[in-house]
């Protein structure tokens, strides 16, 4: 039994946390859920335990850092016991913020699919510098990424796709096979342009955001149609 397990087995653990739950009412700190059976309760360390800190009686033992919560949010906060992997596909402009957004919804263990990153991260180019003839070698690497998500193989937690996407067809077709949910990074052109300008970003990335605006909106001209 590693040190981990041998800490929620201990008396003083177990007493702390049986108070706790008669204290609080047997209400779980996360969704207010009042449990009767206090088997249904779990004490949880809002600072993670480690073997560094679970000797510290300040940290492991202190009612301040204890949540007390209800089984079905203790496998939310593990995502333990059938949580279902879910995907999202975050699209826009480039300089919408779909990073950003993507960054502030993540969690640790996720999949981040990255169509320029991966360009990047396989030719060492500069951002939005793609040569030709390594077109294929990206392409299946992206393609075998998208099979593994769409089939949910691993064990990552949720997915998410990082890309221009402006033509409807293309990326509801994605979004279906995937069974994503399709984020749209909303901004206009203009603070698309203002972010570059205020950014270090090269003077051509002005092309990459009028090229992406001018099918955007032919496809919504159609659409009116």
């Amino acid at each position: 039994m590693d040190v981990l397990h041998r800490f929620y087995c201990r008396k003083d653990w177990r007493d702390l946390t049986h108070s706790l739950k008669i204290e609080r009412g047997g209400k779980c700190n996360r969704c207010s859920e009042i449990i009767l059976d206090f088997r249904y309760l779990i004490g949880h360390h809002t600072i993670e335990l480690t073997e560094d800190n679970v000797d510290d009686p300040n940290i492991s033992l202190n009612p301040e850092l204890i949540e007390i919560i209800c089984l079905d949010c203790h496998n939310k906060e593990h995502r333990r016991f059938g949580h279902k992997q879910q995907v999202y596909i975050v699209w826009g402009s480039p300089l919408s913020g779909k990073t950003t957004t993507v960054r502030q919804m993540m969690q640790y263990g996720d999949i981040v699919l990255d169509i320029d990153a991966l360009w990047q991260a396989v030719t060492f180019q500069p951002e939005y510098s793609k040569p030709k003839n390594v077109r294929f070698n990206i392409f299946t690497i992206r393609d075998n990424i998208i099979d593994q998500i769409k089939t949910r193989y691993g064990q990552w937690y949720d997915a998410y796709i990082i890309g221009g996407y402006p033509e409807k067809y293309e990326r509801q077709k994605l979004a279906e096979s995937l069974g994503a949910e399709l984020i749209y990074c909303e901004s206009t052109k203009e603070e698309c342009l203002k972010r570059l300008y205020d950014s270090e970003k090269p003077k051509e990335w002005e092309k990459y955001i009028h090229d992406w605006w001018e099918v955007y909106d032919r496809q919504k001209d159609v659409e009116r149609l």
